[in-house]
């Protein structure tokens, strides 16, 4: 069996590769490894240098001679996850192939149709229904329609929902993801092992984000004692120099939060880590104790610094909070940097004007700017009344204008605004330079030193 995360890094050829773990397809690996064989097939992990990515491609899959392939896309790699699809049918006849993940959790039929190689689209969480999936073809089935959570092909070739799957209850019950069995091992860097996860979910319904029509408004989350196990077990097998929760809102719920760094600070754990949350739930109780067992780097997504858009968005909470959770952060001596989006439809330029304005007014020390990108299962899709996105999506530049100006004066705006952010960033790292030769280190620095 092999799972495939669809390349892009690989596919230029350059020898450049990504080092972050797909926890997601780990954990589907995780739920089926004791009763198949299961492969990881991570072509961007890869310093691949050549001309010819998808001819390597086919021959590595070729010679693996898979009867189970697993693919996972977001919306900005189906159009790669179609063709890996069709290079998998192209040397592996018979395989069964499967598509999951964001974008075909969210556009199940239009997923299955669009990509005719594909057999079986899995919707939502992939554990349990992929494992059935395994099974089932174990035992020689061609069928599925009995397995909930898919979408297959009626015998007129039509896409046709299973029943529902409901969530996972209990997160804990989950084996770790997987993050052996590598088909191309070489090129592993420690940073693969350094991503991880501990919730599922967000109550919150920020028009520009999928996770909500993903799995409603219900969060779940693993329980200390299993966060900090599987910590100890990276630290233990990877000795761990450093850590992210990939975690939405790290901090969303604030008792668990505490007592994960109670339970990381009992084990020893003490590892210079990262989070990403929202400014509206952070305070210096749960800095203290982040502090204590190494945060090094807060990402906040602020999103905008117009108040009427953060309103539309339901971003909802003011500059002066958000001012607040950054010098706060800041006040511990911790990095702390923020995501921005301009675009919105309601927006002109004035409106991108104060969100840039505000971003670099923060003492951040990185601002990350995007233009704002109807994805489908977000009611920004709904909003936006397209059906139509760019087969790559590029995120930093914008490709589709939903604003009240025209083409022109939009792109005219957000290449103002970048080059004012490039400036600001460019600024911050110069007096990161100086304040690192200076005689006294922050505690950030010393964590950096800890974890280069």
């Amino acid at each position: 069996m092999l799972l495939i995360e669809p390349p892009e890094l690989f596919l230029r050829g350059e020898g450049v590769t990504r080092q972050v773990a797909p926890l997601g397809l780990g954990y589907v690996g995780a739920a089926v490894r004791d009763i198949a064989d299961v492969r990881l097939l991570l072509p961007d992990t890869r310093a691949y240098v050549g001309r010819e990515p998808w001819v390597e491609l086919a021959r590595v899959i070729a010679q693996e001679r898979p009867d189970v392939v697993g693919l996972t896309c977001v919306t900005a790699t189906y159009a790669v996850a179609r063709r890996v699809a069709e290079v998998v049918r192209s040397v592996a006849l018979d395989a069964l192939i499967v598509l999951g993940g964001v974008h075909p959790s969210t556009l199940p039929e239009a997923s299955l149709d669009g990509a005719p190689a594909v057999d079986v689209v899995v919707v939502g969480e992939g554990e349990g229904a992929f494992r059935e999936l395994v099974l089932a073809r174990q035992h020689g089935r061609s069928t599925f329609e009995d397995i909930r959570g898919l979408v297959v092909r009626d015998p007129e070739g039509r896409a046709r929902r299973t029943a529902e799957r409901p969530l996972i209850a209990d997160l804990d019950r989950l084996a770790p993801p997987m993050r052996d069995g590598l088909v191309w091992p070489d090129d592993i860097q420690p940073a693969f092992y350094q991503s991880i996860v501990t919730l599922r979910g967000c109550p919150y319904r920020c028009i520009y984000c999928a996770v909500p029509s993903l799995d409603s408004s219900r969060t779940r989350f693993r329980s200390p004692e299993n966060v900090v196990e599987e910590i100890a077990w990276l630290q233990a097998q990877h000795g761990l120099s450093y850590l992210f929760f990939h975690d939405s809102v790290f901090t969303l719920n604030k008792r668990r939060t505490l007592a994960i760094c109670a339970a990381m600070a009992a084990r020893g754990l003490r590892v210079p880590f990262c989070i990403q949350t929202r400014a509206d739930r952070i305070d210096a109780e749960l800095m203290q104790a982040m502090c204590d067992v190494g945060l090094h780097q807060v990402f906040f997504g602020i999103e905008s610094g117009d108040v009427d858009s953060l309103r539309q968005i339901r971003k909802e909470m003011s500059l002066e909070r958000i001012s607040e959770a950054v010098a706060l952060v800041k006040a511990f001596g911790v990095r702390c940097s923020g995501f921005f989006m301009v675009g919105w439809p309601w927006e002109d330029a004035d409106a991108v004007a104060r969100t840039i304005a505000f971003a670099i007014s923060l003492p951040l020390d990185g601002v990350s700017l995007f233009s704002a990108t109807p994805l489908p299962g977000t009611e920004l899709w709904e909003l936006s009344k397209t059906s139509q996105l760019p087969e790559s999506i590029d995120f930093r530049t914008p490709q589709i204008n939903l604003t009240r100006m025209s083409d022109s004066e939009y792109s005219a705006a957000f290449t103002a605004a970048s080059v004012q952010v490039d400036a600001f960033n460019q600024r911050r790292m110069h007096e990161a330079l100086a304040l690192a030769h200076a005689p006294v280190a922050t505690n950030w620095q010393a964590l950096a030193d800890v974890s280069a």
